[in-house]
């Protein structure tokens, strides 16, 4: 297994600077959903940049990239107050997960990035769930402290607890997986050109 080099960490780095550039837009479109938009937010946002997720495959292909990615994320929305411990545990684990999945080269076949793209964003997406599941008063308590008012947790919690946050990890999945292959029809011709130069 080849280990990431300085320009693989900066090649990271610049792809998930973009990648947070989207998963704002992403939120904002979530929005227009109410809370169940935010709890889908993630796949929303998978859906969107699995052209970089793909991208990202072919370009770095090693064990740890997308470890590194989320916790670029993290950090930055730590740095804006939005961190929380369960968000940052389970996107974490998560993102562990989809090394081991289709990290191992840069020729992982594309369901492999696909089910990668899938479990990462359903680490960030369990964020929410998990709380909304196993503490639920201290969760709201947490973000009602923050400014959040009792009314849009409750909502909140509405559609991330119960089987509710099933459905949602599963739509977060979906759209995540289904953004993979997108962003490979979109990318596919532009990389094989590229091999096909370098040949």
């Amino acid at each position: 297994m080849k280990k990431l080099k300085i320009k693989d960490v900066v090649m990271v780095a610049l792809l998930s600077a973009l990648y947070l550039v989207i998963y704002m837009v992403a939120g904002s479109v979530a929005m227009v959903f109410g809370a169940f938009g935010h709890a889908i937010s993630p796949g929303i946002c998978g859906f969107f940049t699995g052209s970089i997720f793909f991208f990202l495959s072919r370009k770095v292909g090693k064990f740890g990239q997308y470890t590194i990615m989320q916790a670029i994320c993290m950090l930055v929305f730590a740095i804006m107050g939005a961190g929380y411990l369960p968000w940052l545990i389970t996107s974490m684990v998560a993102a562990v997960i989809a090394d081991v999945i289709a990290s191992k080269n840069n020729r992982v076949p594309v369901w492999k990035v696909a089910c990668a793209a899938g479990i990462f964003h359903v680490g960030q997406a369990l964020g929410t769930i998990v709380p909304s599941w196993f503490f639920v008063e201290s969760y709201k308590s947490e973000w009602i402290a923050r400014g959040q008012t009792p009314e849009a947790m409750e909502e909140m919690i509405r559609f991330t607890g119960g089987f509710m946050g099933f459905v949602g990890a599963v739509v977060v999945f979906a759209l995540s997986f289904a953004g993979v292959y997108l962003g490979y029809l979109i990318l596919r011709k532009h990389l094989e050109k590229k091999e096909a130069m370098a040949a």
